[in-house]
């Protein structure tokens, strides 16, 4: 398992890089043919991603191949995604499940947001640590719903709860399945705590929208354990750009988790976003 400090640094790296939170500067839901700033090109939803119809001289290429007509741009399911390229070193990507939601992010890797970022600040760790154990109980399958649903309506299927005491307050969180991490099946807790509910500029606070945990899924019924420090920002802290999950009632944990991350941060210690 990677040590904290390498997690730390790989965190600050991600958010930097050409393909990080802060390089997304545009995420825009195409229905019809239209144009999307700051990109050439006119786009169109079409089955397995978007087209796009371009000159030459608008500087639009696709899988390596300069476009000059309409070509599909495929989406980020098929099998292989297609690479969009475009002047001034910005970059295009193509999210969507069906026809009815397919959605152009533009990437720039010189966005003024990446420019300005320093790092993502943390609380500071704790002597004692920040530590649980916790029981996992998987979902039956007969408790409704089986899913919550992230700000931008995609499903985020539950897996089952975890109940641990958290500072004297004992809580039973529901976890959500997410996507494997080296080939480990993950869960995923979504949550807010007493930080998130203080002013940005306070130094006890952490970003209001909450933020996730990650641990490895066991097979079924099992003990756990839960490090705090490993809390992580959700990516709609560092961009508008996302939609991200708002953590169910029983997730809102009513003491302070002073542990992982709570901000990214500007040159200046300012809050970026």
């Amino acid at each position: 398992m990677t040590d904290l400090a390498e997690h730390v640094a790989a965190r600050d790296a991600w958010a930097r890089s050409a393909r990080g939170p802060l390089a997304l500067v545009n995420a825009q839901h195409v229905d019809r043919p239209q144009p999307v700033w700051p990109v050439a090109g006119q786009w169109a939803p079409a089955p397995g991603g978007l087209t796009v119809t371009a000159a030459v001289s608008d500087g639009v290429v696709v899988d390596g191949v300069p476009v000059d007509g309409t070509v599909l741009v495929a989406g980020d399911t098929a099998v292989v995604p297609s690479t969009v390229a475009f002047a001034d070193g910005l970059a295009g990507t193509v999210h969507g499940r069906t026809i009815d939601d397919q959605v152009l992010r533009v990437w720039d890797p010189a966005s003024d947001a990446v420019s300005r970022f320093a790092r993502i600040a943390r609380f500071a760790p704790s002597p004692e640590g920040w530590v649980t154990t916790g029981r996992y109980e998987p979902r039956s399958g007969l408790e409704a719903p089986g899913h919550l649903t992230d700000a931008a309506g995609d499903a985020l299927p539950i897996a089952g709860t975890i109940t641990t005491t958290v500072d004297g307050v004992t809580v039973r969180l529901t976890a959500v399945r997410s996507a494997p991490f080296h080939g480990r099946p993950r869960l995923q807790l979504i949550v807010q705590d007493g930080t998130s509910a203080l002013p940005e500029d306070d130094p006890g606070s952490s970003y209001s929208m909450g933020r996730f945990l990650y641990l490895d899924e066991p097979d079924g019924a099992a003990d756990v354990t839960l490090d705090w420090e490993w809390l992580v920002l959700p990516p709609c802290a560092f961009s508008y750009q996302y939609a991200c999950p708002v953590p169910p009632e029983e997730n809102r944990i009513p003491v302070s988790v002073t542990a992982g991350e709570r901000h990214p941060v500007d040159t200046t210690g300012a809050v970026l976003h």
